[in-house]
């Protein structure tokens, strides 16, 4: 399966192992980065989380889930995974931070910073 992911503004394809269940490349995936987004890239609320992360200057890594050939499995996992059913999906040193309101209120008041920097 083919995705579109960046570092920045880095578009490279991403090749994931479809034999592999969807909660364990979903995990995978979250334990790979430090920050990592799940966005679509019609979304408002995902342009607006990615747009956040580049003017904090904070790196990270996204995927953009209408843009897999998964059959919408990826998104499922992670809803079964995190409880939420929309994106964003934000992810930081392999634990589910939120969405969009909990990133804005994070980077706010300097949570989000210090919880990458506890690494």
């Amino acid at each position: 399966m083919g995705c579109q992911c960046s570092t920045f503004d880095k578009h490279s394809e991403a090749r994931i192992d479809l034999t592999e269940p969807f909660s364990e490349i979903i995990r995978s995936q979250i334990n790979e980065y430090q920050v990592l987004l799940y966005s679509k890239s019609f979304c408002e609320q995902s342009r607006l989380a990615k747009q956040l992360l580049r003017k904090n200057s904070i790196q990270f890594e996204y995927f953009e889930l209408d843009n897999m050939n998964d059959d919408g499995q990826a998104q499922s996992a992670l809803q079964t995974f995190t409880g939420k059913k929309a994106t964003p999906y934000v992810f930081i040193c392999g634990k589910f931070y939120g969405g969009l309101k909990e990133l804005q209120k994070g980077l706010e008041s300097g949570e989000f910073k210090k919880g990458i920097n506890a690494l």
